[in-house]
């Protein structure tokens, strides 16, 4: 009943324009996180599809990312399904949300090859793909150059994780900053220190998706003691004041805005985040001498850091698949990609790419694409309900309403009764 309410809202947003009476251009409904809806180059590719395909008119509905899937389930429900939609095609695939399309890429030539691996694992489920992949991203940290030497601090000294929490408070020390690097409670994020830290939140296969039994099931592990002693590090620069307060999930403006104007010394996140993406700050003078680097690892030979990005796929019962297609195509051309990556920050998809000079020249960009290689798609995704455990409970450890011990055993329980109520 919420999810139909959500999309009957929704409905109401767009203006309720589904049905087209006979006569009326043929509808492209298609629904995007909120940012990228609203991207002028997005507009720009939306606006040329249309002129090459006369009676065509692609409706576009922005919405929270997170809160999509529901609102391609609510929509299909109600007999009114998207044509084109934006998430994880892989997590799609595995909420029956998303119709297989290797039969198109058969069509169109496209091979595995053509993109990034960890992208393609962005839109595979059972050996099946789903989708196209959009772009890529990686976590790193980007460190303050000048603050690293005022603490005699070297770029080397951060790459370990057992030693992170003692070189954070070195730098939380320093006059000249506020904090050694704000924490946001984002599930993605943490699940990037995890990794990084030798832990996992559940059994993976080599390339780091999800190994399921015979059943399609997975095992979960939240009680890695690699997992928690990695919460814990950022617990911890929390309840030492070394941090600020994570203000609400998934919020990440304020550490933004706190590494870009030198008060945090550290910032982990992807490259949407750097200076050269040019997002406007309330700030008189930014940092511009930064350093790109590897998450601090638990085993350097190996590296490990969580996937960013996304993918677009074609929604269950859609009434243009053929065109939705094409629109998924036309988003995902080389050309687009590399407009992104210099306007946005976000990286492409496709290998072809990276050959642009875009990537020569810009240091900090060439820093997060050789991360990529070392980028693992968080298999959580495709398992929600536990997905939204991890979340609440990573919260809690953040918050101090619970260690992080006590925060992962209580996900781990609630992974093990939905495991049960399979």
């Amino acid at each position: 009943m919420r999810r139909i309410l959500v999309a009957l809202t929704a409905l109401v947003a767009v203006g309720c324009t589904f049905s087209a009476p006979a006569g009326e251009p043929t509808t492209l409904r298609v629904i995007m996180a909120d940012d990228w809806a609203s991207a002028p180059l997005v507009g720009e590719v939306i606006d040329r599809f249309e002129q090459d395909h006369a009676g065509v008119r692609v409706q576009v509905q922005g919405s929270p990312f997170s809160q999509i899937p529901e609102l391609v389930e609510a929509a299909r429900e109600l007999g009114q399904p998207y044509d084109l939609a934006h998430w994880h095609a892989f997590a799609a695939a595995a909420a029956d949300l998303a119709e297989p399309v290797d039969e198109r890429w058969d069509a169109e030539g496209l091979s595995s090859a053509d993109y990034l691996p960890g992208a393609v694992l962005d839109v595979t489920w059972g050996g099946s793909r789903y989708g196209v992949p959009l772009d890529v991203n990686a976590l790193v940290l980007m460190a303050n150059r000048e603050l690293l030497a005022a603490a005699e601090l070297s770029e080397d000294d951060l790459a370990l994780a057992d030693d992170f929490a003692a070189h954070t408070e070195t730098l939380a020390d320093l006059e000249a900053a506020d904090h050694a690097m704000a924490v946001t409670a984002s599930s993605w994020a943490a699940y990037g220190w995890i990794v990084a830290g030798g832990g996992q939140l559940l059994e993976t296969a080599p390339d780091g998706t999800a190994a399921l039994d015979a059943q399609g099931l997975p095992t979960f592990t939240f009680e890695d003691p690699r997992t928690i002693a990695a919460i814990e590090v950022l617990a911890t620069l929390v309840e030492e004041g070394h941090a600020p307060p994570p203000l609400a999930v998934d919020l990440a403006l304020d550490a933004v805005a706190s590494f870009a104007d030198g008060r945090s010394a550290l910032h982990a996140s992807g490259s949407w985040d750097l200076p050269i993406a040019q997002r406007p700050l309330e700030a008189e003078e930014l940092v511009e001498d930064i350093a790109v680097l590897p998450l601090p690892q638990h085993d350097p030979t190996e590296p490990r850091t969580v996937l960013g990005g996304s993918s677009l796929f074609l929604p269950r019962d859609g009434e243009q698949q053929e065109l939705a297609f094409a629109l998924a195509l036309a988003l995902t051309e080389r050309e687009v990609g590399l407009a992104l990556a210099e306007q946005e920050g976000r990286l492409p998809a496709r290998v072809d790419a990276y050959d642009a000079p875009l990537f020569a020249t810009s240091p900090d960009l060439a820093a997060f694409v050789a991360q990529l290689e070392h980028a693992q798609v968080m298999p959580l995704i495709a398992f929600p309900e536990v997905a939204i455990a991890f979340r609440d409970g990573l919260d809690a450890a953040l918050s101090g309403r619970a260690t992080p011990a006590e925060a992962m055993s209580q996900v781990q329980a609630t992974a093990e009764r939905w495991l049960a109520e399979r």
